[in-house]
This record gives C-alpha cells, structure tokens and sequence, in this order.
C-alpha cells in the first residue's frame, strides 16, 4: 500500500508544485528586498543631512584674473549635500596669496560654505590663522572659536573672543575684523593688550583697538562697535541657516 502511494502520481504533482510555489516565494523575497533597499537608498540620497557626493583628502585651487593662484585648500574630507548649495569640510586649511610672497593660512576643525563658491566660508572650532609678510615672518596669529572668512576681500570676522599675538604684544577681545588688504585688525569690544619688551612691560585697556600691520602699532577707538558684532552675528545665522532640511 505505502508503495502505491509513493507512486501515485497526483502526490508527485502535489510534490512538483510545493517545490515551485517555495522557489517562486523566495524568489519574491529576494526581489522585495532588492526593491526596499533600492527605496531606502533614494530615501537617504535626498536626506539634506546626510552627504551623497565626497572627496576624501583633498586639495583644491583658484586662479585671479592673471592666472596667478589666488588660494589653496586642502582638507581630509569635502562632503556635498543633496537639495542644497552648500559644501562641508572636515580639518579645511586654506592658503590665501596676498602678494606674491606674502600669504597667510587658516586651519579649523570644521568649515561651512553655504553655496559652494568659496567666496563665504564659515569655519568652526579651533581656528587659528597667521599672517606672513614678503620675508616669510609671522607677522599676526589670531585664534578664536568661529569665524567667517572672505578669501577674494581677504577679510575675516568672528564676533566671539579671540586672541591675537604680534611679535611683541598679547591682544583679546571680543569680536574682531581682519582686513588684510587695508593691513588693520580691529577689536570691538573690552579689547585688553599686553606687550611685553627688554625696557618694560605695558598693559592697556579699552572698548576697541585696531591694529596697523605696517606701522606694528595698536591704537584705541573712541567707540565700541557693536553693530558690527550684530551684523556679524546675522550673516552666521543666514549661513547656517543653508543646513537646515528642505
């Protein structure tokens, strides 16, 4: 009896079709999660906060108007975003040419340049930037938390405290503008220096002070700038305003 059923021929067809139906499951098993992952990657690719383009250990340059290199960056990793301008850096150190010897570089943690042009760079977290005459000397070393960088004006900004060292002299402050090419740094507020020399030790105190890198000399402002602090404050907003998701 056992043996007529082993050859009946409609359990074999019964056999043939559970053999096909669990195929043909697997089969949709494995093409449901091809198509779930292929949903999750569209997904996370048009997450604002998550980058999909990257270049890791990088350099990059741009050229004036004459073909002469006007700046170098360099950083470990520049991240792109999807449905937004804006561009990331992780350890950015950039070279800016202020003559054809004299140049000066700034290195933070982290930068922010909200639609990718380099013309606007908001750096985070340790920034320090030095600034180097014809002759290669460190002529000024600012050190600050955040800072904006305009690299084609040469100018830099933070309305937080900062530090700055001339060859011969310790100045703090809060707030700061670097104006490279008019060659002056201004101070906003409750700015207080110390210089330090072989005759004798000076301290002096004050709502702003700018320094003069031609004349190697810090003078006192009549007035705090506190809207310069406020503009400051408004244009780091607008740009990180560019992280935020769409």
């Amino acid at each position: 009896m056992m043996k007529n059923l082993l050859n009946n021929p409609y359990i074999k067809f019964s056999k043939k079709r559970i053999i096909i139906a669990s195929l043909l499951f697997i089969l949709f098993i494995i093409i449901n999660n091809i198509l779930s992952n292929a949903l999750n990657y569209n997904s996370l690719n048009n997450d604002s906060s998550i980058s999909n383009h990257f270049l890791n250990n990088f350099e990059m340059s741009e050229t004036d108007t004459h073909g002469n290199v006007a700046w170098v960056l360099q950083g470990k990793k520049l991240e792109k975003f999807p449905n937004s301008l804006r561009s990331e850096v992780t350890d950015p150190m950039m070279n800016i040419k202020s003559s054809e010897n004299s140049y000066w570089i700034i290195e933070a943690k982290h930068a922010l340049d909200p639609d990718s042009l380099f013309k606007t760079i908001y750096l985070t977290d340790n920034v320090i930037f030095n600034k180097f005459d014809e002759n290669q000397v460190n002529e000024v070393n600012i050190i600050t938390t955040e800072a904006i960088i305009y690299p084609d004006r040469e100018v830099i900004e933070t309305d937080k405290f900062a530090t700055i060292l001339t060859p011969n002299s310790k100045t703090s402050g809060n707030g700061v503008i670097a104006d490279m090419k008019k060659g002056q740094i201004t101070i906003l507020s409750n700015a207080k220096r110390l210089s330090v020399s072989e005759e004798r030790t000076e301290q002096l105190e004050g709502e702003t002070m700018l320094y003069d890198l031609s004349k190697k000399t810090w003078v006192l402002l009549k007035k705090e700038m506190q809207d310069d602090k406020i503009k400051i404050k408004d244009r780091v907003k607008t740009i990180l305003k560019t992280r935020k998701a769409n």
